[in-house]
């Protein structure tokens, strides 16, 4: 089980998240995107994109776990209210951008916490319902989502540039059950 803490990131964690980030895509895409799109994840871009996304709260909610042991972070999710119409009149009005957590620390509770602690952000906005978007190949992320109550409520192919990927979105019409409360 999950010993570190959860917290809302730090302009300073944004280096540390973007290695992170760019770290578990290459590994977790290695099958599922072509290896030109892969070597495109920097970590210098992803980091530009995390200090804006963390210095922007009015549009985005940043968290990070850190182990408590090595006090480095092990995950870290992203939150906001949605930005797909088709989601929002469904009533999903809220949005898990993204969550990763380091191999080693899987299947330890972190992503579970990260999870709740973003329906926990979005809820005190008075949303109920949010959804999220996972590479419908990425079998290890879906299985997450329906161990969390997730239900597939609409999906999508990716343009050329992606390669014609398909796309699942997950939702959950309550937050309350991620919450763990």
């Amino acid at each position: 089980m999950f010993r570190g803490v959860i917290r809302t990131a730090l302009l300073s964690d944004a280096h540390e998240i973007a290695a992170l980030h760019v770290s578990v895509s290459r590994k977790t895409y290695a099958n599922l995107l072509h290896a030109e799109t892969l070597d495109q994840f920097s970590v210098e871009r992803r980091a530009t994109q995390w200090r804006e996304a963390i210095n922007n709260p009015t549009n985005t909610a940043v968290f990070v776990a850190k182990d408590a042991e090595s006090r480095t972070i092990s995950g870290f999710g992203c939150c906001s209210r949605q930005r797909s119409e088709m989601l929002v009149a469904e009533g999903l009005t809220g949005e898990f951008q993204s969550i990763y957590v380091l191999p080693p620390a899987q299947r330890c509770g972190i992503g579970r916490a990260l999870m709740a602690e973003m329906a926990r952000h979005l809820s005190n906005l008075a949303i109920s319902g949010a959804a999220c978007w996972v590479l419908r190949e990425n079998h290890k992320a879906r299985r997450f989502y329906e161990a969390l109550g997730g239900e597939i409520v609409s999906d999508q192919t990716l343009g050329p540039r992606a390669g014609g990927l398909i796309e699942v979105a997950y939702g959950w019409r309550s937050l309350k059950s991620l919450l763990g409360d």
